[in-house]
């Protein structure tokens, strides 16, 4: 019995075989629970904050958030080419090199977690003033950063195994950690800020204390799954493996985080318009990450999809992948967009109470939730040139969303026309539609089959 269903489990994790929809929507399923569930959060951090501490505070954990972001998700874009390399291991049937992989991977970016905490530490002040955070929220900022960036090994860990586990078609055991960790990580928001009034000190310390535990439980599956021993010699850098991983991974790590640098940026063209219109953005954003996660998860399943059926030549099987996550995309983000142009502020309540955040707020969403349709398209189509190894191509895509699009045109937009806060706005529909463009015109040409991954 047991054997019969450790194989029922390996073929639900082997994308290349079985229907091609019940595979596509059983593997991304998880990963959009999974995505809800940390977006939720996320919501639930800045309703928390907001109606505890105030706008300052809400200010404070979007200004803080959005620079820690960017060394977490340039570690998560580096480690999706770890991923991509385990999935080509998992469809050629080299699984045996598969700890060779994770091994490089663990050790990898340990040094590069040192590296970063470091780094922040020493320029996190420059950056803040940089960006004219509100003087207001500077001291919160400053905290939240701090105490947030130290918690950075646990999530590179987390994230490296999450990758690995994506690799090998398991999306299922990430959602029940994911589950227990936000479930933690609220109750410990709620109790920190709330009854022991530790401020934006105590929410930054809820997620270190969260990260850690789904770090733990990652690793506890991996080695139950014999994926990975964790005993100190196997911890060794594969100078072949370590070189495809950042081949690949360096410009998907690259251009996540050029893409919240930009989003940093325009923080500083958001923030002289007081800290209403910095909070009101920062609710906005949350609503924004909500939209778009199950695109972002599908995109994560059409990578594994395509790594995993490149090698085997399985070309209409990633392409019916993509018009079923395509559709599944639209539905969602096309939801969002009816209840921000019906119910705006109600949305926005959910964060605050203060009038002039909620009305900034409102006429923001309605903007941006046209972006979030476009980017729901674009993101399946990143998915299938990511997971050919193209990852370059996307580089260039998300440079020119991040800079050349929506950087400039917001700049130009609030700066020199009558459009002022909201000119930023559009400039975030512009971003999506020309990338998108750029990467359809990639998939039409067929350039997408040549796989870039070899092992």
């Amino acid at each position: 019995m047991q054997a019969k269903e450790k194989r029922m489990r390996t073929d639900m994790r082997d994308l290349t075989v079985g229907n091609v929809a019940l595979k596509t929507i059983g593997f991304a399923v998880p990963i959009i629970i999974t995505n809800l569930l940390q977006a939720l959060y996320n919501i639930a951090d800045m309703a928390i904050v907001g109606h505890f501490i105030g706008s300052a505070g809400m200010s404070a954990v979007n200004i803080g958030g959005q620079v820690t972001m960017i060394i977490l998700v340039f570690c998560q874009g580096v480690s999706n080419g770890g991923g991509i390399l385990v999935s080509n291991l998992f469809g050629a049937k080299k699984k045996e090199l598969i700890p060779k992989v994770v091994g490089t991977m663990l050790s990898f970016f340990f040094l590069l977690a040192l590296f970063f905490i470091v780094l922040v530490l020493a320029l996190g002040v420059p950056i803040l003033k940089g960006l004219d955070t509100p003087p207001e929220a500077f001291a919160g900022t400053k905290t939240y950063l701090f105490i947030c960036i130290a918690g950075t090994v646990f999530i590179y860990f987390y994230n490296v195994l999450a990758a690995v586990l994506r690799g090998i078609g398991e999306s299922f055991r990430p959602m029940i950690f994911v589950a227990i960790t936000v479930a933690l990580n609220i109750g410990l928001d709620a109790l920190f800020v709330g009854p022991m009034h530790m401020g934006v000190a105590g929410a930054a310390l809820a997620t270190i204390v969260s990260q850690f535990i789904s770090m733990c439980m990652a690793i506890w599956y991996v080695r139950k799954l014999g994926l990975f021993d964790f005993r100190l010699p196997s911890f060794k850098i594969d100078r072949e493996f370590l070189k495809v991983t950042l081949k690949i991974g360096i410009p998907q790590g690259l251009q996540f985080a050029l893409t919240n640098i930009s989003f940093l940026l325009i923080m500083g063209f958001i923030n002289p318009y007081g800290v209403a219109a910095s909070a009101a953005t920062g609710a906005v954003t949350k609503i924004g990450t909500f939209a778009v996660l199950p695109a972002q998860a599908l995109m994560t399943g059409l990578i594994t999809m395509t790594a995993q059926n490149i090698p085997v030549k399985q070309y209409q099987r990633i392409l019916k992948s993509m018009f079923v996550s395509m559709g599944i995309s639209l539905l969602f983000t096309g939801f969002i967009f009816l209840l921000a142009h019906l119910i705006p502020e109600a949305m926005l309540g959910i964060f605050t109470t203060d009038p002039e955040v909620i009305a900034i707020g409102s006429e923001y969403l309605k903007i941006l939730t046209i972006s979030y349709m476009i980017e729901s398209l674009m993101f399946c189509l990143y998915g299938i040139i990511t997971g050919g190894g193209h990852t370059y191509y996307v580089f260039g895509c998300a440079i020119l969303s991040a800079f050349i699009i929506r950087f400039t045109f917001s700049w130009i937009f609030s700066s020199f026309t009558s459009l002022g806060l909201m000119g930023i706005g559009w400039a975030y529909v512009l971003a999506p539609a020309c990338s998108g463009l750029a990467a359809l015109i990639f998939i039409l040409t067929g350039k997408w089959k040549k796989n870039r991954v070899k092992v």
